[in-house]
C-alpha cells in the first residue's frame, strides 16, 4: 500500500549541516567476528534475504562515506577514464569532465559497476562483498536500519525523506504515481538536480549512521557491490567470508536510495543492475582488506 497523499507535500528547504569534506581515505575498520545475515520472512524478510545466517567475516576495512563527485573528479583527471553519464544526456550531471557546480559533495551517480571496480583499484581498494557491506550497515546485532529497528525517514535521503512521510510502492504503478505523476515529480522539478535527481550531499544524515560510524547505508544513492546476484544464493553459500556466486549475470547493489521506498533502505534489502548501466540512483564505496 502506497502510504502518501499524492495531492499535498509540504515546502522543503534542505539546509545541509556543516561538515568537513570527506577524505578519500577516511576508512573505519570493521573488526572480525560473526554477524547475522539475512533477515527472517517473520520479520519482514523478502525470499531473497533468506534463509537466516551466521556469517564470519575477517577484518575489513570500508570508506566511510561514499565515493563523492569531488573525488571521482580526481580519478577521471588522473587516468583519462570517461566521465559519469546519464543515458539521457540532458540529465547528466557532469560538464566538460567536471561535476555541475555545488555538487562536489553529493556522492557520484551515472556510474556502472565497471566505473566502480576501476575506481576503487586506481585507489589501491576493491568493492564490498554483499557481506561485507550488510555487516558494516548492520553491526553484530541484526539491525533492521543502520541507526536500529524503527523506522525514520529523517535518517536517509529516500522516496519517503522527501515526501515528508513513509512511502512504500506495491508496484509499478505506485512508483509511476509518485515519481512520474505525482508527488515525487512535483519535488524532483522543483529540488532536484536538472529537474529530476535528489542526491544530498555525502554525511548529511548523522544520526542514520550504522553502529561502526558509516555513513549513507541507508538512501542517497545505491551502491555497487562486489558480488554476483543470485536469489538464492544463501541457500548454499559458504558461511565464512562469503564471496558471492562464482559467476552470473547481474551485480548486487545494496542500501536504497533517493529513489526508493522505506522497505529499500533496510540493511538486508538486496537489488541489483547490469555491469554497464548507469543509473542516476546508484554509487558506490570501496572496502580494502584489513590484513
Amino acid at each position: 500500500m502506497l502510504l502518501l497523499t499524492l495531492c499535498l507535500f509540504p515546502t522543503i528547504g534542505y539546509q545541509p549541516s556543516a561538515f568537513a569534506a570527506p577524505r578519500v581515505d577516511d576508512m573505519v575498520m570493521v573488526p572480525a567476528g560473526e554477524f547475522t545475515m539475512g533477515a527472517s520472512a517473520e520479520s519482514g524478510g523478502l525470499p531473497d534475504e533468506r534463509p537466516l545466517r551466521l556469517i564470519y567475516l575477517g577484518a575489513f576495512w570500508i570508506d566511510r562515506h561514499e565515493v563523492t563527485n569531488v573525488a571521482y573528479q580526481e580519478f577521471v583527471q588522473a587516468t583519462g577514464y570517461q566521465a559519469p553519464a546519464n543515458s539521457a544526456p540532458a540529465l547528466t550531471l557532469w560538464e566538460h569532465n567536471a561535476p555541475l557546480p555545488g555538487i562536489e559533495q553529493h556522492p557520484v551517480v551515472n556510474v556502472s559497476w565497471l566505473d566502480a571496480v576501476a575506481f576503487c583499484r586506481w585507489a589501491n581498494k576493491r568493492l564490498p562483498t554483499e557481506a561485507e557491506w550488510e555487516k558494516a550497515a548492520r553491526g553484530t546485532d541484526g539491525r533492521t536500519y543502520p541507526w536500529g529497528n524503527e523506522w525514520s525517514f529523517e535518517n536517509g535521503n529516500s522516496a519517503s525523506y522527501w515526501a515528508r512521510q513513509t512511502v512504500q510502492f506495491a508496484d509499478s504503478t505506485e512508483w509511476d504515481a509518485f515519481w512520474v505523476k505525482g508527488v515525487g515529480a512535483a519535488i524532483s522539478k522543483e529540488k532536484g538536480l536538472k529537474g529530476e535527481i535528489l542526491t544530498l550531499p555525502v554525511g548529511s544524515f548523522p544520526a542514520g549512521a550504522s553502529p561502526y560510524g558509516v555513513l549513507d547505508m541507508a538512501g542517497n544513492a545505491a551502491e555497487w557491490v562486489q558480488d554476483w546476484y543470485n536469489p538464492n544464493d544463501y541457500r548454499t553459500a559458504t558461511l565464512t567470508n562469503p564471496q558471492g556466486p562464482e559467476r552470473g549475470a547481474i551485480k548486487a547493489m545494496r542500501g536504497g536510495s533517493w529513489l526508493k521506498p522505506a522497505i529499500s533502505l533496510r540493511t538486508t534489502d538486496r537489488d541489483w543492475g547490469t555491469m554497464d548501466s548507469r543509473p542516476s540512483g546508484t554509487g558506490f564505496r570501496c572496502a580494502r582488506d584489513a590484513y
